[in-house]
C-alpha cells in the first residue's frame, strides 16, 4: 500500500497544475459564453446554457439578460436573429 505521505510532499505549484489540469478536462468541450467569454459565470458559477437556434452560440442567462438590457435589442448579440 502507498504512503499516504509520499503524495504530501509536492509544491504548491505542482498542485496548483494538477487542480488546473484536473479543472481543464472537467470542462473539456464546453463552450464559453459569447458575451462574457467565461465557462463558470462569475457570480453563480452556472455553466452556459441558453443556445441561439439559429447560429448555435452558447450564453449564460444572466448575460443574456444584461445584454437585453443594455442593447434595448432582444436579438443574438452574434448573429442579431431574433431570439
Amino acid at each position: 500500500m502507498p504512503d499516504p505521505r509520499a503524495e504530501q510532499n509536492g509544491s504548491i505549484l505542482e498542485a496548483l497544475l494538477m487542480w488546473r489540469r484536473n479543472v481543464s478536462k472537467h470542462f473539456e468541450g464546453v463552450e464559453e459564453c459569447m458575451i462574457c467569454f467565461s465557462v463558470l459565470h462569475a457570480s453563480n458559477y452556472q455553466l452556459p446554457k441558453f443556445t441561439c437556434k439559429t447560429c448555435h452560440k452558447r450564453f449564460h442567462n444572466v448575460c443574456l439578460y444584461k445584454w437585453f438590457s443594455t442593447s434595448q435589442k432582444s436579438t443574438c448579440p452574434m448573429c442579431r436573429s431574433e431570439l
